[in-house]
């Protein structure tokens, strides 16, 4: 577990998205909903950077910041790699069966192409 994650979890960062939810609430949203919550906070890092003499690099709502910005994006990219594992495994799915009915048409076929003598004793054996 990384830092940003403990420094999450132990001062129980709470993100904005209609009220306030947790770290783990996070990975129930969609793309969209993470891509707002972004947005907001990167405003927030922006308004907190400030021309100000008086804010310094350490200022502890800075930091807060930008770690909930750096675990948005990381459960962003990690639901997004599961979308993009996902698609694939259903193209491969499909690939497959349509390889499976070709395999069957092409055995239906050679079964075809088979002299009557020869599908008999097929049959035969078959029982």
């Amino acid at each position: 577990m990384t830092d940003m994650w403990i420094e999450c979890l132990k001062n129980k960062y709470r993100f904005e998205f209609k009220g306030l939810i947790s770290a783990e609430d996070l990975f129930d949203l969609k793309l969209e909903d993470l891509d707002t919550i972004y947005k907001g906070l990167k405003k927030d890092e922006a308004d907190l950077q400030g021309d100000s003499l008086l804010e310094t690099k350490d200022n502890p709502k800075q930091l807060e910041v930008e770690a909930k910005i750096n675990i948005v994006k990381e459960i962003f990219n990690m639901k997004q790699a599961e979308i993009e594992a996902n698609k694939r495994a259903l193209a491969n799915k499909a690939q497959k069966a349509k390889i499976l009915a070709i395999i069957e048409n092409k055995q239906d076929q050679e079964l075809s192409e088979k002299s009557i003598e020869e599908l008999k004793e097929i049959y035969d054996n078959l029982e």
